[in-house]
């Protein structure tokens, strides 16, 4: 799309707004003129949505406000983008950007060129751009398809048409005036059509449309607008819901074994939803602005613009703008109500226009990243846990229960028995009494039932080059599994109160990454003032700690302490005969039996793996801070033998990992050297290998 927009800064909302709408949603390229802009507005000011912006400012006007043209190219369009040619004076601006689509078939490259020319722009100055612009279209447009658009207004455009382009604007774009044309050396390819100007501009919109839509365009930008089947929630649905669970006769669905009672339970409780809370197809494109209203504001915006009604248009745009701004303080206020920092840095890349980079991830097997989360279970030799005399059990009462189904994340996600935790939450009152029969059955057995066994993973990609991605493996599980682990934190959590290590700082309530920070800072300080020569800082790294827990070692450390047997027992069965199987793009794999590590995301996993880690060596010397599975050691330097002492402790860590099942990655384990005097020069080591310095 082509336009005049008179101050981009004025319209970037109203221009974010209309590419909202199913008019201009797959929209690839937008170019303006008359934007206003100058060095000090950045380009994060400006910016739009998934879209990459190319600007060329006035670079000298007698004018306070004056000239320049943008241009966005949408991210997933255009593999490469590059700027080739640049040209601004007093009265031309000019930029041309060589993309390469990602369907162009018939050419090898495609030009974009926005200009600008001044009413008051001189047959001279015209004749110079036009001499340097030839000489660089001469030279680049051969075998590419090349569109020249911009506000050419009464300029002779004859040196345009001398290199092979022809303009297909056919209508008035300002008035009566032809003055916003567009330039293509294929006229075959594209029309235009005419729409309503961008917000109180004189210019209106020339959409530069395909002459025939591709199956592969319309593909691009199919993520806008998805096509999904959720259950309708809503408040008189779950009233019937939890209605016609408290009627429910729950004795009729108890057999003789424990799985055939809770697998009758679980398909009653899916039977209920689908009569209650019924699937409804729902199309859903994520953005703020939109509502029934604003679409209706803007069809009559087209309208009177059809008309020529200019007072009638007038009206219309300060309705709009006033929508916009109500939509947009809805929007702000949902953010910052939810107190989270995640909301707040999206707020934060939200106002700013700094939107999150889109990363498309290669395709790859399910089966073959299902497998690549697997670790083998070691081969350390432990004594034998299973079946402790048991301890004599007390039931949980129907209070344990409903107070712990109160908890549960209101989480929407379906884990792999497709009940999600939300429904539970919302008819806690209804479901504790037969859950709490159901649960104290299980503990009594020390088993876990079989259905609520299975763990969905789903891959988090971590930060990083989206050439080579990386996955954490993040475990979803059976929503009545969470409600058990939080029944049995109810009884761990008080008999490995004496195990808490004061110096790990996650998983714990009041602790941060900035407590760790502040404490390893004020360690670093403290030791400098008091004469220490440096600080030596090593920052040492698992490789994946979690999933590579040796279960019986971790059992085996658990009946030392005073954890009640039937606990212990019950963690077995946890622990045992669990499938895994991997959701990526909505595919997904074959499950596999799983037999290392705690699993990510699970409700006790954190107190878990902290107890593993707490018989780690340490030492009154040496400072030890710990964030999960994040260890820095640090030593203030006074002479050559406390470098000794510190390689001797990263090598009684690196003994104690071997012998608990966990390997050190030396190629992300480093040190760092903090001093107030020259670099330093000597080696650590991790093992036999050495650790990366830096002073």
């Amino acid at each position: 799309m082509n336009s005049n927009c008179r101050s981009l800064p004025n319209k970037i909302m109203y221009l974010q707004s209309l590419m909202s709408t199913d008019t201009y949603h797959n929209t690839a390229i937008i170019a303006l003129q008359e934007t206003w802009l100058h060095e000090l507005y950045d380009d994060n000011l400006i910016s739009l949505k998934d879209f990459i912006l190319f600007r060329q400012d006035r670079q000298c006007c007698n004018k306070k406000n004056g000239g320049g043209v943008a241009t966005f190219i949408h991210s997933k369009w255009s593999v490469s983008n590059n700027v080739c040619f640049t040209f601004s004076n007093d009265f031309i601006d000019c930029i041309t950007v060589k993309c390469r689509p990602k369907h162009l078939p018939k050419y090898k490259q495609f030009y974009i060129t926005n200009m600008y020319i001044s009413p008051s722009c001189s047959p001279s100055d015209l004749s110079n751009f036009a001499d340097e612009f030839t000489m660089f279209a001469a030279a680049n447009f051969d075998n590419s398809l090349s569109v020249i658009t911009g506000d050419f207004n009464t300029s002779d455009c004859s040196f345009l048409e001398a290199l092979g382009h022809t303009n297909i604007v056919k209508f008035p774009t300002r008035l009566d005036k032809t003055l916003d044309l567009v330039f293509t050396n294929d006229e075959g390819v594209y029309e235009t059509r005419r729409r309503s100007p961008i917000h109180n501009s004189d210019h209106c919109i020339v959409r530069v449309l395909p002459k025939i839509y591709s199956k592969t365009h319309i593909k691009i930008f199919s993520h806008l607008s998805t096509k999904a089947q959720e259950r309708c929630y809503t408040s008189d649905n779950l009233l019937n819901l939890r209605c016609m669970l408290k009627d429910t006769n729950w004795d009729l669905f108890y057999e003789s074994t424990l799985d055939d009672s809770i697998t009758n339970i679980m398909d009653y409780l899916k039977f209920c939803l689908d009569i209650c809370c019924p699937k409804q197809t729902l199309f859903k494109r994520l953005d703020r602005f939109s509502s029934p209203r604003l679409k209706q504001l803007r069809r009559q915006k087209e309208m009177l613009y059809k008309c020529k009604d200019k007072l009638g248009l007038k009206k219309i745009n300060a309705q709009i703008k006033s929508e916009i701004k109500n939509l947009n303080a809805i929007y702000n206020q949902t953010l910052l109500s939810c107190k989270s920092p995640n909301s707040m840095w999206k707020l934060f890349n939200e106002i700013t226009g700094k939107s999150k980079r889109c990363n498309v991830f290669p395709s790859c097997d399910v089966n073959a990243l299902n497998l690549s989360f697997l670790r083998s279970p070691s081969t350390i030799t432990t004594s034998n846990v299973t079946n402790l005399v048991a301890d004599n059990f007390q039931d949980f009462n129907t209070l344990d229960v409903l107070k712990c189904l109160k908890t549960l994340k209101p989480s929407h996600s379906l884990g792999p028995d497709s009940i999600p935790a939300y429904v539970l939450k919302q008819c806690a009152d209804a479901l504790c009494s037969p859950l709490t029969n159901i649960l104290n059955a299980s503990f009594r057995e020390n088993v876990v039932p079989v259905p609520w066994k299975d763990i969905k993973i789903v891959p988090v990609p971590k930060p990083g080059n989206s050439k080579n991605v990386k996955f954490r493996p993040i475990a979803i599980t059976s929503p009545f599994l969470k409600l058990m682990e939080k029944l049995v934190l109810l009884k761990l959590e008080p008999s490995l109160k004496s195990f808490e290590d004061p110096k790990q700082f996650a998983y714990r309530q009041g602790r941060s990454t900035l407590d760790a920070a502040a404490v390893l800072h004020n360690s670093i300080i403290s030791s400098l003032d008091k004469g220490a020569k440096y600080v030596r800082c090593t920052f040492l790294d698992f490789t994946s700690a979690f999933d590579s827990v040796p279960r019986s070692l971790l059992l085996n450390k658990l009946s030392m302490t005073q954890t009640e047997s039937w606990v212990t027992n019950w963690l077995h069965s946890y622990f045992s005969n669990r499938m895994q199987y991997t959701v990526y793009k909505g595919q997904s794999s074959s499950a596999v039996l799983t037999e290392a590590g705690v699993p990510q995301g699970a409700v006790l996993s954190p107190l878990l793996f902290s107890f593993f880690l707490h018989d780690l060596p340490s030492s009154n010397d040496i400072n030890f801070v710990k964030y999960a599975d994040d260890l820095t050691v640090s030593l203030p330097v006074k002479c050559q033998s406390d470098c000794s002492k510190l390689n001797g402790f990263l090598s009684e860590i690196s003994q104690w990992s071997k012998e608990n099942g966990l390997t050190l990655n030396p190629s992300k384990c480093q040190t760092v050297n903090f001093t107030l005097r020259h670099k330093s020069d000597l080696n650590k080591l991790v093992s036999t290998h050495e650790v990366c310095n830096i002073d």
